[in-house]
């Protein structure tokens, strides 16, 4: 009977140390892992996913006409100042032939405006603006150009766009505009010309440029507060989908021609998943496989963590 009393006491004695053990190993497995775990994980989700493209632009005028006087002299009389509207036929300003501003030789002609428009500067072939018209100022030849009529109605927004994005892009694409002396405004555009030919963008640091492309975008409404030359930011909303499984771009590693993800088990233990990713924004993609919402996707190997 003791005998018996000694071994039920012995063998519960063992489970119990077993059942201790048993705590503390799963007690230090709980504590081995790290307490910045979080920072490598991401959660799958269900939602919309959207692929917008956004690229900084000029707004210009699309018709533009440029004032030339009738040949050398001077000008001596301003009828309208740079800034402001004109009507076709309308005077801009009074133009002297001659050598000098006080001969007698030539009497003053109008110079009229051949359409619509608002007046601006000349702009150089360099890009740069012209000095600012003035009564009294020189003009050396017939070529010189004394201000420029500009059409508001066909404002535009050039774009160069990247050769890696250029077929991303199509004519009559919608597009939201904005621009950053216009705030909280947001304006509706089209895509009108995509040029077929690339040019060379010029590097700040030498050597060689970029291959891009000029795209045009139409504005639907311009605005009377937009000014030639401002500076606009064009979104193009390219593709969408809704109600898809997806995750945080970092999370998909590629192997060859295939794409993985290590779903989390417990603690730094991971399955490693073969999936096929789908569309991609800039920060997420859509995931087809066995993941679904909720999940958490590591965004390094979790070895390497170890």
């Amino acid at each position: 009977m003791k005998k018996t009393l000694k071994t039920v006491s012995w063998t519960a004695l063992l489970v119990l140390l077993a059942a201790a053990a048993f705590a503390g190993y799963l007690r230090y497995k709980k504590m081995s892992v790290r307490q910045d775990i979080s920072y490598f994980l991401r959660a799958v989700d269900k939602g919309d996913l959207k692929l917008d493209l956004q690229e900084s632009g000029e707004l210009v005028s699309r018709d533009t006409v440029d004032v030339f006087p009738p040949g050398k002299g001077f000008i001596v009389e301003l009828n309208k100042k740079e800034g402001e509207y004109v009507r076709k036929g309308e005077k801009i300003l009074m133009f002297k032939g001659g050598e000098r501003i006080d001969s007698t030789q030539y009497v003053p002609v109008p110079i009229v405006a051949s359409r619509d428009g608002l007046l601006t500067r000349c702009i150089s072939r360099y890009g740069a603006s012209d000095d600012e018209v003035r009564e009294g100022k020189r003009v050396d030849s017939a070529s010189t150009c004394v201000t420029r009529i500009v059409d508001m109605k066909t404002l535009a927004v050039n774009l160069k766009i990247s050769e890696i994005d250029i077929f991303k892009l199509s004519r009559g694409m919608p597009v939201t505009i904005t621009f950053t002396s216009i705030p909280g405004e947001k304006y509706s555009g089209k895509i009108d010309v995509i040029a077929p030919m690339a040019e060379t963008k010029s590097s700040n640091w030498g050597g060689t440029g970029t291959k891009v492309f000029r795209v045009v975008i139409n504005i639907d409404k311009p605005s009377q507060q937009m000014r030639v030359g401002m500076s606009a930011v064009v979104t193009a909303n390219m593709q969408a989908k809704k109600n898809v499984i997806k995750a945080p771009i970092e999370v998909l590693f590629q192997e060859g021609l295939n794409s993985y993800v290590y779903r989390q088990k417990d603690g730094y233990e991971a399955d490693k998943l073969q999936v096929y990713p789908g569309l991609r924004s800039e920060t997420e993609v859509e995931i087809a496989g066995p993941v679904k919402p909720g999940d958490k996707l590591f965004t390094v190997e979790p070895e390497s963590l170890k």
